[in-house]
This record gives C-alpha cells, structure tokens and sequence, in this order.
C-alpha cells in the first residue's frame, strides 16, 4: 500500500481531535443540622405574694363529690418528656444534578451505525461536528479483545488512511503484515507507540480500497516481543462484511459536516 506522505501524516495529526477533560466539581455537601443547645434548667417561676389566708369555709352538709369535668378529646396527647419530635426533612442544598451518561459526553466515542461486522464510530465534540471513522475490534481465538483497525476516506495522495493499533508488547521491527483474501502479504512499520498501543498508519490507493470492498476477508500478521516469525506469528481476521456499505455511508456523513 502507498504510504502516506509527511506532510498528509503531519496533518492528520494536527487535525486529530482531543478528547478534553472535564473535572465534576463535587457536590457541595449538606450541612448538617445544628442543634440548639438545652435552656440551663427551667425558667424560674416570678415570684407572686402569698395569698391571704382566707377564712375557713363553713361546713357544708356532705354531698357526693361533683366529677372533674372530662378532658376534651380533641386535646393533643401529652408528649412524653425526653421524647425527640421528628425533625421535618430538610431540602437537600445543591443537590447535584444528573449524571451525563458517558457515551454523552463530549470526547467518547458512540456508534452512528452498523454496517455488518463494521461500526461508523464517531467522536462528540463541543461543536457538533463529530469527526467519524470505519471502525472494526479485533479479538483472538479466545475472542480476547487485541488490536483495532480503523479507515476515512482521504484526498490527495492516497484515496483512504487506515489505522492500526497493535498491543505494546508487539515486535515493532517486524512491522504489521496484511493479506487481503489469498492475494499478497505486504508488511508495513509501526509509527508510533502510545498508552493504548502501537499505531501503524497506512495509506491506501484506490485499487488497494477497492480489493477492501471486494473481498470477504483481510488478514493481519503479528510477531508478539521475543517470538520468532516460525513459531510465534499471530493472525488476526479482519471481516470486510459490510466494509463497502459502511465506506460509503461515512463519505456522506463527512460531506454533510462541512
């Protein structure tokens, strides 16, 4: 496959998007109620003139004793001492409001459509103008997520770009191999290793984009760190179903966002 020029990889790099990152200020915390301290022992009642004695009543012939009119059943029952009233509950202040779900958020990535083993990925930003991609994961034969492979269409030397990340523990010197059907296994160098793996970035022409629609499978050649190209190789399968479908469908999503 044609590599792409310096100054086409120059400028992928500057147009890459970032992904920023927005620090959630925390909740601010509700204070809790203050508890307003007991009285130090009760009021003392006023003190009030003793009474003057009054005379003794004269002695009235005995007669059953009046009963003390009934207390009013619509009186409040009287409150146990020492038992707390419950407190009514306060509103929380600043309540934090509801978390964004991540897919949401500007800089992570969610998936526009799904074109048979290939999804149109894209990327949110803070203006709407969400930068997409052809985007397949690669797994084992343990169907162990290991590498990914990414295409956008391209004008100028190369008619697509095409992404590859492989692990870090990949052998950089032996370069990445790709075969696309029974046709020829071309290898191409790594050109960067970051956090999330090694890239190998590839341009392609048009007759290597159009072999990608036409064939049912690519395969991608591995040499892990330390192993030898007899025993140790590994290949991954890459799907080209719905690789025509989904080039297609992104040429218009990329048209409409200009």
């Amino acid at each position: 496959m044609a590599r792409t020029s310096s100054a086409v990889l120059a400028a992928l790099l500057a147009a890459a998007p970032l992904a920023g990152a927005f620090a959630q200020a925390p909740a601010e915390q509700t204070p809790a109620p203050v508890t307003a301290p007991a009285a130090e022992g009760a009021a003392a009642p006023a003190e009030t003139a003793p009474a003057a004695e009054a005379p003794a009543p004269a002695e009235a012939p005995a007669t059953a004793e009046a009963p003390a009119p009934a207390a009013s059943d619509t009186a409040a029952p009287a409150q146990p001492a020492g038992t707390a009233q419950p407190a009514a509950p306060a509103q929380s202040a600043g309540t934090a409001p509801a978390q964004t779900p991540a897919q949401d958020q500007v800089g992570s990535y969610y998936t526009k459509s799904t074109h048979g083993d290939w999804q149109l990925r894209c990327l949110r930003t803070q203006d709407g103008k969400d930068p997409c991609e052809l985007y397949q994961l690669l797994r084992d034969d343990q169907q162990t997520p290991v590498a990914e492979i990414s295409v956008v269409p391209f004008s100028g030397e190369a008619a697509a770009i095409m992404n590859f990340v492989a692990p870090l523990e990949t052998n950089l010197e032996a370069g990445m191999g790709l075969q696309i059907d029974a046709g020829k296994n071309n290898r191409y160098p790594f050109m960067v290793c970051a956090p999330i793996g090694c890239v190998s970035r590839i341009g392609m022409s048009q007759a290597e984009l159009d072999s990608f629609k036409r064939g049912s499978k690519a395969t991608v050649s591995l040499l892990p760190f330390g192993g030898t190209m007899e025993e140790n190789l590994v290949r991954l399968n890459v799907s080209l179903s719905g690789f025509t479908a989904g080039f297609d469908e992104l040429v218009k999503v990329l048209e409409a966002a200009k």
